[in-house]
């Protein structure tokens, strides 16, 4: 029960953090032609797009095959500005890397004047609260950060949405993105088109640049959002959905993700 609630309070600590920095993911290459490369996946929580600033732990960090299959990524370090690991690929095909903290639920309340917290959902906290406890709210919530990776021929697998939380998914496959050719996102809750996601692109370099360039977009009612890259280079989504829910085991849902992809030269 220890080991459980420290893992429980370090994936809290973690999100909470987030709402000060983003974390993104970033391999060091999107399209490889050579089966059985080495790649390294760099991870950091910060305040600009791509320039590292806190070290995270990827003991969550996973590898999904073309087929759909995972596997963990093992090799991995955690540095004080950024953490790294070492991924060698496969064969051909189109591989995910994604960091996502589990589903979990965040359950608050007053007693004598004190908010507190509880690690459990709403069918959980009956028997966990205690007497007096005030203004209950019970809270969904789960994030991912992720990339795709494709060795030689694009494949779909392990692009297509899985009807699980906030998702993304393009007419665009990720390893055909070109500056000055329009992308189009869809944005999806548990498998359907959501309106309302709020979110921030942003691309590398905006250390040395006076305008940073970034571009704030919320979802239109198919749960669409569009633009056309006008550079080459890596590129940063980072957006969130909150609503109530009035589940069994939720009053609220609070779902977050990044990706990180490559546009390439024209």
């Amino acid at each position: 029960m220890l080991k459980k609630s420290v893992l429980l309070l370090s994936s809290l600590l973690i999100s909470s953090s987030l709402s000060a920095h983003t974390l993104w993911v970033v391999p060091s290459h999107y399209v490889l032609s050579k089966p059985d490369s080495w790649i390294a996946v760099d991870a950091s929580a910060a305040n600009m797009t791509f320039v590292p600033d806190k070290g995270i732990g990827l003991n969550a960090l996973k590898l999904y095959l073309p087929d759909g299959s995972v596997k963990p990524v093992t090799d991995v370090y955690q540095g004080k500005r950024k953490s790294m690991a070492d991924v060698q690929l496969g064969g051909d095909g189109t591989y995910r890397i994604e960091l996502a903290n589990p589903l979990r639920f965040f359950t608050s309340y007053e007693l004598n004047g004190e908010r507190k917290r509880l690690m459990v959902n709403k069918q959980e906290r009956t028997a966990q609260l205690p007497q007096g406890a005030a203004n209950v709210e019970t809270v969904q919530i789960r994030s991912r950060n992720f990339a795709y990776v494709t060795v030689n021929g694009p494949t779909n697998t392990v692009v297509k949405v899985r009807g699980e939380g906030l998702e993304l998914s393009s007419e665009t496959h990720p390893a055909d993105a070109v500056a000055g050719e329009k992308l189009s996102f869809v944005f999806n809750l548990d498998g359907k088109p959501q309106a309302g996601v709020k979110g921030v692109l942003s691309y590398a370099g905006e250390l040395y640049r006076n305008e940073a360039g970034r571009v704030d977009f919320e979802t239109a009612a198919d749960g669409s959002f569009s633009f056309t890259p006008q550079h080459a280079g890596r590129y940063l989504i980072e957006a969130s959905y909150s609503a109530d829910s009035a589940t069994a085991l939720a009053d609220k849902v609070r779902e977050s993700v990044t990706y990180t992809f490559e546009v390439a030269l024209p």
